[in-house]
Formats: C-alpha cells, sequence, structure tokens
C-alpha cells in the first residue's frame, strides 16, 4: 500500500477519534492497512470516541508540572522583556494564555494534594487583583513609553487590558 500524505493521514485521524466504524472499515476507506493506523494512532496518542486519555504515572506528572511551570515562565519574561523594549502593551491572547496556564498549575496542585476545589475555593476579590495587575504593568513600564489603562480601561492603540 502506498504511504499515505500527512492531510491524508490527518483525515485517518478525524475518522479514528470521531466515528465508532471499525479500525479496518476506516483503513480501508482511506487504502491503508489497519496495523498501520492502529501503530500510528498508538504512537501519537490518538482516542476513540469515548475513550479516556491514560493519567500519568508520578514521574510523568511531575514532568508535566514542571514543563507548565516553564511555559508559564517563558510567557511572563516575554511579556517582561517586550514591556522593556517599549514594545507596547499586554495583547489579550497574552493574558488568555497566562491565565489559562495559571488555572491549569492551580488545578494540578489541588489534585496533588487531593483538595477539594469547591471546599477550598476563596472568594476572589477581582478589583485587589486588578491592582496588583496594574501596578505591576506600571512597573514594567516605568520609561512610559507604552500607555497602560487604569484597571478594565482602553490602552493606546485600543487594546483592551483584560486581567485574566
Amino acid at each position: 500500500m502506498p504511504e499515505l500524505s500527512l492531510d491524508q493521514w490527518a483525515a485517518v485521524r478525524v475518522a479514528y477519534e470521531t466515528s465508532a466504524l471499525p479500525l479496518r472499515d476506516i483503513a480501508a476507506e482511506h487504502g491503508v492497512s489497519h496495523v498501520a493506523v492502529a501503530k500510528r494512532a498508538d504512537r501519537q496518542g490518538w482516542l476513540r470516541p469515548g475513550e479516556a486519555p491514560p493519567l500519568p504515572d508520578g514521574a510523568a506528572e511531575e514532568k508535566l508540572v514542571a514543563r507548565l511551570y516553564r511555559t508559564f515562565e517563558k510567557q511572563v519574561a516575554e511579556l517582561e522583556l517586550r514591556f522593556a523594549n517599549g514594545e507596547g502593551g499586554v495583547e489579550e491572547k497574552d493574558a488568555r494564555t497566562l491565565s489559562v496556564l495559571a488555572r491549569t498549575l492551580e488545578t494540578l496542585g489541588k489534585l496533588r494534594e487531593g483538595t477539594d476545589d469547591a471546599a477550598d475555593a476563596a472568594p476572589l476579590d477581582i478589583e485587589a487583583l486588578r491592582a496588583r495587575l496594574q501596578a505591576r504593568l506600571e512597573q514594567l513600564d516605568a520609561a512610559g513609553d507604552a500607555a497602560v489603562a487604569p484597571a478594565g480601561g482602553v490602552a493606546a492603540g485600543g487594546d483592551r487590558c483584560v486581567p485574566a
């Protein structure tokens, strides 16, 4: 059988992960052996509908958490460098990325500790969070090159400053 292109493999993956068709039928429909599909699915971690991803063991979990921390640190460092170079304010996508990373780290920490999210949830003081974010942005923008808006306001250039 001929080797499939990346686009053809993408179509195989979509069929594998979204349909209940037997593996042999998916393979025949795309002109590839069912063994090749099974091997690629296993190697790349494809999941059939209704399958749950495997839970990481302790070592794999630690590596994942370490990677998340490094990613978070990298994002923060890039923002600080952008401010230090006077390249402008925080973009909404940056704020969203940092927010998702922070929530993921928090969730992983709670899972590791075995705490209940609802029982440990402290009331969030959004105004205090905005004030801390504003103070940090002002520190980063000490040169005054990038306009920083008040909490919830609009910065120069029309970018909305939205805390995560």
